[in-house]
């Protein structure tokens, strides 16, 4: 394949229909892997958003692209059959099962984390030949060994395929989103209902002591418990995404302006300074701390 321009990418990956469309060989095999990897670096250099829209490629197809491509290669990498009409799922092996890949729920810069036939066991597979999986595991390791275990993932088994760390890890039950959250309190969450969960997100990165991808899809909550789960970790940089989980889940709540503009004003200050500071405003704000039952609508 000769894609020389960022349109001539574009065609060529929308319309391979499988992963040997785009990456001849098997993973397994070295020679495979290099002109797989070459292929991957051209391809990804040409049709990224920065480059492909100076080229006269609108900038929504450069971006759908550019996921295609990358799906395409974890696939390829994953050894996903090639050419059938209804390919089998990617799966990791393990010393305790077989683990099907289903839907990638979450990409991090190191790790990409993907449902499983059972609903609270998830994957985290590094997305390079690195072990990004490590920063998982510290994450969670530290969250257990504080005594925060009961709402931290729970590995249950891991090995290396296609030179990818994998970790599978099995959630608590009972958890929702923030997603879900923010669906069923359309006009905004109190800010002393929000004021636990984001206090918990906290406390757990800063119990951790790794960086976290923070969003709806990846932090979750257990309503009557009060407990969080944090499932972004394998982040390179600071913790992304904490002032705009304040602006998703308050905006509309008209007590919620103090706690917006403080987690955007906080966002160079590190996990523990922002947890102390957090816990101030919110004495300032409602005084001393008390347990405040909380419930979603459809689930109470």
């Amino acid at each position: 394949m000769d894609a020389g321009t960022p349109a001539q990418a574009v065609a060529d990956i929308t319309a391979a229909r499988t992963a040997a469309d785009l990456f001849a060989g098997a993973p397994t095999e070295a020679a495979a892997a290099r002109r797989a990897r070459r292929t991957y670096r051209r391809l990804v250099a040409l049709v990224h958003p920065d480059v492909a829209v100076g080229h006269g490629v609108a900038p929504d197809v450069a971006q759908r692209a550019t996921s295609r491509l990358n799906d395409l290669y974890e696939q390829w990498r994953l050894g996903a059959p090639a050419r059938t009409a209804g390919p089998a799922p990617p799966h990791v092996v393990g010393r305790h099962g077989t683990y099907r890949l289903r839907d990638r729920l979450h990409r991090a810069d190191l790790v990409s984390t993907y449902a499983t036939d059972d609903p609270l066991l998830r994957v985290m597979l590094s997305r390079t030949e690195s072990r990004g999986t490590d920063r998982f595991q510290a994450a969670t390791g530290a969250l257990a060994t504080a005594g925060a275990g009961a709402f931290a993932p729970t590995p249950v088994d891991g090995g290396t395929t296609a030179d990818r760390a994998w970790v599978a890890a099995r959630l608590p039950d009972g958890l929702h989103t923030l997603r879900e959250v923010r669906s069923a309190f359309p006009g905004g969450l109190d800010g002393r209902d929000w004021a636990w969960m984001a206090r918990r997100v906290l406390l757990a990165l800063d119990l951790a002591g790794e960086p976290a991808v923070l969003d709806v899809d990846t932090v979750l909550v257990h309503p009557t418990r009060h407990g969080v789960v944090l499932t972004g970790w394998g982040a390179t940089t600071a913790d992304a995404g904490l002032a705009d989980l304040f602006d998703g889940l308050l905006d509309g709540h008209p007590d919620a302006g103090r706690q917006r503009a403080w987690a955007r004003a906080s966002a160079s200050l590190d996990a523990g300074r922002r947890r102390t500071e957090y816990d101030l405003l919110l004495r300032h704000l409602y005084g001393a701390r008390r347990y405040r039952p909380f419930a979603l609508p459809d689930a109470a």
